[in-house]
């Protein structure tokens, strides 16, 4: 018979560590920041006010399922529950077990999250269109809780059938000329090398990472405030992170080196054949020649080479720098759970009004622009 195990802080994480990592592996989940260790190491640095509460099915020795939660409140008005997220970093999925009956594994969670001392599940950064989360809503409907999916953004792949040549005919003709040309001219101003580091040695991980992102701070990042240096982020979180990565052999570190001197520099994650493009950053006295450009250009060739790499995920919001790489994109955002109760309906009431208002407001800006609606439907959920 199926358990719920209750984990309420990173210490009880890591003593389930490796039931957790072992359903991760089984999981369709690629990103190794939904592993134990990178979650319990979030809590560690970033946990606030909330409870933890990480509910795990257990059927017949194994874990089946699983959902980290952080309970608090929303702007201080109503219980919410929450993947642990934060303005910079987030960590953690849904994971369920494939080969497991979905209703064994995933009836247990959904009674227990109905337990839980809130009004609405708040979940987000979801591939809301991916079968293990379509499948928990289904769930969710049937246990007669109100269900909403809000699509927020696209996140570019790069799908790898390594034919190189194949796939730059599927660029623009611009972008495969600007490649050619900016790859070509810093060429010419001396000796251009690309480097790509993984499994390293442990001592060489923390100076590669202060050398990264100390790259990433010579651009428009570091005037803008935003890159790790200057955001007031936890170099050392990221260098724990790192250190766990590359003992996971999950991490990769890739410079774009001129004469020596690194000029971009991208800090990625490759699990089950998938490439995380995590952070990416250039010196900006080299833009003209679009240095971060020129580094995807050639580690991307490398990539289609090896028998490593099946596909590129570019994790955050579609931007023109990732559009022109893209073969596909899948949609992110929020899933809104609310209980059956006043307060849980009233509260999925007001979200849905607010999201009309909202989504009127962004079609009627970009029509006005005439660059169509841009717009996704959400799955039903």
């Amino acid at each position: 018979m199926a358990k719920v195990i209750t984990i309420r802080s990173a210490d009880q994480l890591r003593e389930h560590a490796n039931a957790w990592d072992e359903l991760w592996w089984s999981s369709c989940v690629s990103a190794p920041a939904a592993r134990a260790e990178l979650i319990a190491q979030w809590l560690d640095t970033f946990l606030g006010k909330e409870d933890v509460r990480i509910l795990a099915v257990e059927l017949d020795g194994r874990l089946v399922a699983a959902l980290p939660l952080l309970l608090g409140n929303k702007k201080g008005l109503f219980g919410v529950g929450t993947l642990p997220r934060s303005d910079w970093t987030g960590c953690g999925d849904l994971l369920l077990r494939p080969d497991v009956d979905a209703q064994l594994a995933l009836a247990p969670l959904v009674a227990e999250l109905q337990n839980l001392d809130c009004s609405l599940l708040w979940l987000d950064g979801v591939s809301v269109e991916a079968g293990y989360w379509q499948t928990f809503c289904r769930f969710l409907r049937e246990a007669g809780l109100n269900t909403l999916c809000d699509v927020r953004y696209e996140v570019g792949i790069v799908g790898m059938h390594h034919d190189w040549e194949a796939y730059r005919k599927t660029w623009s003709r611009m972008h495969r000329r600007n490649m050619k040309r900016h790859a070509r001219q810093l060429q010419q101003q001396g000796d251009l090398q690309l480097r790509v580091y993984s499994e390293l040695a442990d001592d060489d991980v923390a100076p590669l990472i202060e050398r990264g992102f100390a790259v990433e701070d010579r651009s428009w990042k570091g005037r803008a405030g935003s890159s790790v240096l200057s955001s007031g982020v936890n170099l050392d979180y990221v260098k724990r992170q790192s250190m766990q990565l590359n003992a996971w052999k999950q991490l990769e570190l890739v410079f774009l080196e001129l004469d020596g001197k690194p000029i971009a520099f991208e800090w990625g994650w490759t699990a089950k054949g998938v490439y995380h493009a995590t952070k990416v950053g250039y010196d900006e006295s080299y833009a003209k020649w679009g240095p971060g450009q020129v580094l995807r250009y050639l580690m991307y060739e490398q990539f289609f080479a090896d028998d490593i790499h099946t596909s590129i995920d570019f994790i955050g919001d579609l931007t023109p720098a990732t559009g022109k790489w893209c073969t596909r994109t899948y949609p992110v955002g929020r899933i809104v759970v609310g209980k059956p109760t006043v307060s849980g309906r009233a509260l999925m009431l007001g979200y849905r009004a607010v999201r009309q208002v909202r989504d009127r407001g962004r079609t009627a800006a970009i029509v006005d622009t005439g660059q169509g609606t841009g717009l996704h439907e959400p799955a039903p959920v």
